[in-house]
């Protein structure tokens, strides 16, 4: 007999999680351009920073799309670790070796309780993909921690390069179950379909290109990051190829979708030309990732898997393209920031992005009760 109350069986990860990353989107990045502008002292670092958007952020937006099936009292053990690893940057008087347990503990339990049944359930190597992919974000936070207990002087930087890479592959290979299937249903409407072969080909072309991106990062072998990224960025303009965006830009559904790869293929093309040209265009490129590629795509499909588990049709909602309105001059406004200067760019960046996810949240709320 399935368990009641808190013990019952549960596949409603994404009502928690997504809430929580745009609650954290939301407010989190106005504190670090306040603290960064030097208008409050709120002890935030860049590393802080990075680490809060990656293993914060993006890791909560993964959790609620990917994990499903689970028991009530883990899903909430697993929100109560992501909550404290929030709360703790700021005591920082807390001991290290305690916070970095923490921190280390959320990626663990998520892996035993998403990437296990993943390992198991897989039955194409895309979706097998996604288990040891979110697996090593622990090993990205656990280079990072290493760098905070002064175990590792590179620890933080590796952890942080780490993770984005990881966020490149997760995000890229999300593109093969969620944009190839959406691309793929628009096609029908001109008696047409993805060439299954083509897809499959790029996409694990691409993989293996993220890993020599990886590699070479890990291990400062310059020449593999370039040889990497200059590949990914080829499969990437492959597959946006065969997903035929011209054609397809009056579906609203895949022209955001297909932006958001569009973003990507610059951020990674603006990180390798960073390795020749020097470190502004790296800084470039990673915002160009995190901010527009991963807030593009993670709105849509955020708003997409709601829709989807709460069984009410599929729709692009007025509320997202005020969204990805806002989320885009954040964008540009945070790249001006990095070219011509912080004021006033950055203060409208925060704001955008904020009300960006604000109006997520809210979006969420009421569709979940309508």
């Amino acid at each position: 007999m399935a368990g009641t109350g808190i013990f019952q069986k549960t596949r409603q990860a994404y009502r928690l999680f997504y809430p929580l990353a745009a609650l954290h989107a939301a407010f989190f990045v106005p504190f670090w351009i306040i603290n960064y502008l030097g208008l409050l002292d709120l002890g935030l670092s860049a590393q802080d920073h990075a680490h809060e958007m990656i293993f914060g952020f993006a890791l909560a937006v993964m959790t609620g799309f990917l994990l499903n099936g689970v028991k009530k009292i883990n899903l909430v053990l697993l929100a109560m670790l992501w909550i404290a690893g929030r709360v703790a940057l700021f005591f920082p008087d807390l001991p290290v070796l305690l916070t970095s347990c923490l921190y280390i503990s959320f990626p663990i339990l998520l892996a035993i309780l998403a990437a296990v049944p993943l390992f198991k359930n897989a039955k194409s190597w895309r979706n097998l993909a996604f288990a040891p992919i979110l697996t090593a974000f622990t090993i990205g936070e656990t280079l990072f921690q290493l760098g905070r207990m002064d175990i590792w002087d590179s620890g933080e930087e590796r952890g942080l390069i780490f993770g984005l890479n990881l966020i490149c592959a997760m995000v890229y290979m999300m593109g093969g179950r969620v944009v190839t299937a959406v691309t793929n249903g628009a096609m029908q409407a001109f008696d047409d379909h993805l060439k299954p072969g083509a897809q499959s080909y790029w996409e694990e072309k691409g993989f293996f290109a993220l890993l020599a991106l990886t590699l070479g990062d890990l291990s400062d072998l310059i020449f593999l990051s370039i040889a990497g990224g200059l590949a990914l960025s080829f499969c990437l303009i492959m597959r946006l190829y065969h997903w035929q965006i011209l054609r397809l830009r009056h579906n609203l559904q895949c022209l955001w979708l297909h932006i958001g790869f569009i973003w990507l293929f610059l951020g990674i093309l603006l990180r390798t030309m960073g390795y020749i040209l020097g470190t502004p265009y790296i800084i470039l490129g990673i915002h160009t990732i995190t901010i527009a590629a991963l807030g593009t795509l993670t709105l849509t499909i955020m708003c997409r898997t709601t829709q989807q588990r709460l069984r009410i049709k599929i729709h692009i909602p007025p509320a997202l393209l005020w969204m990805l309105a806002l989320l885009n001059l954040s964008v540009v406004t945070r790249l001006l920031m990095e070219t011509v200067g912080p004021s006033p760019w950055a203060l409208t960046s925060a704001a955008s992005y904020s009300l960006a996810y604000f109006l997520f949240f809210f979006w969420m709320v009421i569709v979940k009760r309508s």
